[in-house]
């Protein structure tokens, strides 16, 4: 149940993120009442996301001539500069129970009331599930970590009164109409209706005419349409991750350290923007051994840690860099094909792609790995009656493909995507242990 303290800050919101479905007005009144709330209050964080606080209070919390009331987390927002924000301060009503608000990437998240013997628990789970610094403010008890910036509800309540913050401020929720003044606009609306209708009817037989004109006016040529949802499509395909992509992960992967203080990757998972790596202890291995090496590295338990890495600026190793792969006497990589340094996906013809890039997984199949090619569907299906004329753009399909085996065979992957030159990098996996290291890599290709 929502309170207020101090006689104008408001607390025990649930905070939900507008979606934008709908109007704004007519989400919040649904949200309202799911969850039985008579006030709210909207936050923007400033980028675009709109939070809405939903407050479950007796009117009597909202009274004529009290101090217009408005929601603490919502005040903490603007208080406070830092996305990620954990306040507590003792229960002025309660000697036993602490209050605990916060705010992560700039938007209120948690608003209890809490038991001070359960709190640095709570907070504990929070900070840990945060991505990020978390600054501490408020006035903590005894069992939490001392405060990064002491603030008091006097001085909230001060800075309200001073700055009177519109966003912050509680409004009611609209309720429905009550039935009988439903009747009455429905009556109203019916009547307006019945008006206008009488002028609708003398003026359609000019607007039928309009739309016909219209209608001719606006008729778009097929091919022209062909052309923009190609357009389209292609605009929308991972035309970037291509072979230099492919190249700047090789480069990254190879860059760690088969060992860091202790601790060696076990698996690493990369998509299109970054890479997730595992690290797990080995004997010896401490948190602060694997920290002074890897100091991006977030603890996940006693034995594993977790780092993202960006291999968006990875610069190519210098020779004779060690890579990750924990094995001796690997064999060679079957492609050497040297990066041109801006090397994006191109469609070519799929007989040229299974000449180049199908003998050379044909290759690679021969040496033991898994590989695989699914059968190229168009992106956009070009329009019936059409193929003959001479401004048809070729059509564009694409398949997937697949290549999977030991990972001193890693280097394959970036090499025959520069040699065949329309192959994307959606997805590649490595897992590293003493018997045999492996990598999965997979992703799209492009023929006309």
């Amino acid at each position: 149940m929502a309170r207020i303290l101090s006689r104008q800050l408001a607390i025990g919101a649930q905070w939900e993120t507008l979606i934008g479905l709908q109007k704004e007005p007519a989400e919040i009144r649904s949200l309202a009442k799911s969850r039985d709330a008579s006030f709210f209050a909207v936050f923007d964080d400033g980028v675009g996301t709109r939070t809405a606080g939903l407050f479950s209070m007796s009117e009597e919390g909202n009274a004529e001539g009290a101090p217009e009331p408005y929601a603490l987390a919502a005040v903490l927002g603007e208080m406070v500069d830092a996305p990620n924000v954990a306040f507590l301060h003792p229960d002025p009503e309660d000697p036993d129970a602490t209050l605990f608000i916060t705010l992560r990437d700039h938007r209120p998240e948690v608003d209890l009331t809490v038991p001070t013997r359960h709190l640095r628990a709570g907070l504990d789970q929070w900070v840990s599930e945060v991505d990020g610094p978390v600054k501490i403010v408020g006035i903590a008890p005894l069992c939490c970590p001392v405060v990064d910036v002491t603030l008091t509800l006097e001085e909230i309540v001060a800075h309200v009164r001073k700055e009177q913050p519109l966003d912050a401020r509680l409004k009611v929720v609209r309720k429905p109409l009550p039935v009988r003044q439903l009747k009455i606009a429905s009556v109203s609306v019916a009547t307006i209706a019945l008006l206008l209708t009488a002028g609708w009817w003398g003026w359609s037989w000019y607007d039928d005419a309009q739309q016909a004109r219209l209608a001719a006016a606006n008729r778009v040529d097929p091919v022209d349409a062909y052309k923009q949802a190609l357009a389209r499509a292609i605009a929308a395909e991972p035309f970037s991750a291509g072979a230099s992509h492919a190249r700047r992960l090789q480069y990254a992967i190879q860059a760690l350290p088969a060992m860091a203080g202790g601790w060696r990757p076990a698996t690493i998972d990369c998509n299109v923007t970054r890479c997730e790596i595992l690290w797990r202890r080995q004997a010896g291995g401490t948190f602060d051994l694997l920290l002074s090496q890897r100091p991006n590295a977030q603890i996940v338990d006693l034995d594993n840690a977790r780092e993202i890495m960006t291999p968006a600026d990875t610069s190519a190793p210098a020779p004779g860099r060690v890579a990750v792969t924990p094995v001796a006497n690997a064999p060679q990589a079957l492609d050497d094909d040297e990066d041109d340094g801006d090397a994006r996906v191109t469609p070519v013809p799929r007989t040229q792609f299974l000449r180049t890039a199908g003998a050379r997984l044909q290759s690679l199949g021969d040496y033991g790995m898994d590989i695989s090619l699914s059968m190229p569907a168009p992106l956009v299906n070009a329009p019936p009656g059409v193929a003959a004329r001479s401004d048809v753009p070729p059509p564009i399909a694409k398949g997937e493909w697949k290549m999977a085996g030991h990972l001193a065979f890693m280097d394959s992957v970036a090499g025959l995507m520069m040699r065949a030159g329309n192959m994307s990098l959606r997805e590649l996996k490595i897992v590293i242990d003493d018997s045999k290291p492996v990598f999965s890599a997979q992703g799209t290709y492009y023929v006309h």
